[in-house]
This record gives structure tokens, sequence and C-alpha cells, in this order.
């Protein structure tokens, strides 16, 4: 799944609000996650402006964000970690999760995210 650049830093390529043009392929990803995350048992909410889906486990009191961005030439999910102590507006730290078209890897690791950390033995 390849995307072109908007030009516009930190926005994934065409497909959103922020571009005005829609895009086939960063629906099917935005789709594709949140159907998957659905399945988990998560509550799944897009933010299309952005790119982002939030992920809430039970209860809603852990949510977890992965962002659509290009990396490696093609479109991505990234995670998008929360980190306290920024100042305003510094950019949240994110990590590669995987291809876009990889939806139901992206679901997988971001149920293990929200999992419970299990005591060691």
């Amino acid at each position: 799944m390849e995307t072109r650049g908007s030009g516009v830093p930190g926005v994934t390529g065409n497909g959103h609000r922020l571009d005005k043009t829609p895009d086939a392929a960063w629906a099917r990803a935005v789709r594709g996650l949140t159907t998957e995350l659905q399945s988990w048992g998560l509550e799944a909410r897009v933010d299309r402006a952005t790119g982002t889906v939030e992920a809430a486990g039970a209860g809603g009191r852990r949510v977890q964000r992965a962002v659509l961005r290009p990396h490696r030439g093609s479109l991505w999910w990234w995670l998008r970690w929360e980190a306290e102590g920024l100042p305003g507006g510094a950019a949240l730290p994110q990590s590669p999760l995987t291809p876009a078209a990889d939806p139901r890897g992206a679901a997988r690791r971001i149920v293990r995210v929200l999992s419970p950390a299990r005591p060691e033995s």
C-alpha cells in the first residue's frame, strides 16, 4: 500500500479531512484496524482529522492510540505513546507498529499493550 506525501509535516498522505481528498487505501486501513480491534473486544474510536484510531479496553480506563503515517515508502500504523512531563506543543513519542495492510498484526500488538502486566514467576 503506497502513499504520497501530503506536503504537511506529520500528516499521512492524501486521505483525511486535513488533505480534503478521499483516499481509498487510508479509509480501508482505518476500517480494517477498527474492525480487528472490535473483534478482540476493544472499543475503537476514529479521529478522521488526524488519522488516529483509539482503542480502549473494558471500562475505557486505558487507551492506546495508533496513527497512520508514511514509513519505508508505504503507509504504516504507529503507536502513539502518552508521555508525561512533555512541554506543551512537544511531539508525542511514536514507534512503528505494522504496515497498514496488516490490521490483524496491529490489533494483536495493541491488545498486548492494553493487557494488564502479568506478574513474573
